[in-house]
C-alpha cells in the first residue's frame, strides 16, 4: 500500500511539473513596453497569420516595407481581427504606432497599439500596451 502511495504521489508530481513547464513555455517571451514607444509609417507587403510567439495564439500579422527596410508588426489575434471585420491589404500605406521589441531569434518587431490607415484609426492596445482584444 505505501509503494502505491508514493507511485501516486511520484506520477502527481510528474505531471504538476510537466504541465508547469508546458505553461511557462506558451507565456509571451516579449511585452509591450510604452518606453520604446514609436511611430512608423510604410507600405504593406505582406499580410500573414500564424501562431504568434509574443501572444501565444494564431495572430494576424503585417510585413511593413519602410525606409529602413521590412519589419513585422504584431497586429493582434486573429479571432479578433475577424470578429471585427479588419482588414489590411498588400499595397496600403499605413502609419504604425507601437512598442518596438526584439524577438527571441533577434528579430526587430513592433507591437501594435494602434494602425492609421487614411482616415481610419484602428486601436489594438490601450496606452499601457494591454491588449483590447
Amino acid at each position: 500500500m505505501l509503494r502505491l502511495a508514493r507511485y501516486v504521489i511520484f506520477a502527481t508530481l510528474a505531471v504538476v511539473l510537466w504541465g508547469s513547464a508546458w505553461a511557462t513555455e506558451k507565456r509571451p517571451k516579449v511585452k509591450y513596453d510604452p518606453a520604446t514607444e514609436t511611430k512608423i509609417s510604410g507600405t504593406i507587403e505582406e499580410v500573414k497569420e500564424f501562431e504568434c510567439p509574443v501572444s501565444g495564439t494564431i495572430g494576424y500579422h503585417l510585413v511593413l516595407k519602410t525606409g529602413a527596410g521590412a519589419l513585422t508588426v504584431h497586429v493582434a489575434a486573429s479571432k479578433f481581427m475577424k470578429e471585427y471585420d479588419i482588414l489590411f491589404e498588400k499595397g496600403q500605406h499605413i502609419e504604425v504606432v507601437g512598442s518596438k521589441v526584439k524577438l527571441e531569434g533577434g528579430e526587430d518587431a513592433i507591437l501594435a497599439r494602434e494602425i492609421v490607415r487614411g482616415q481610419n484609426t484602428f486601436a489594438f492596445r490601450d496606452k499601457q500596451g494591454n491588449p483590447l482584444w
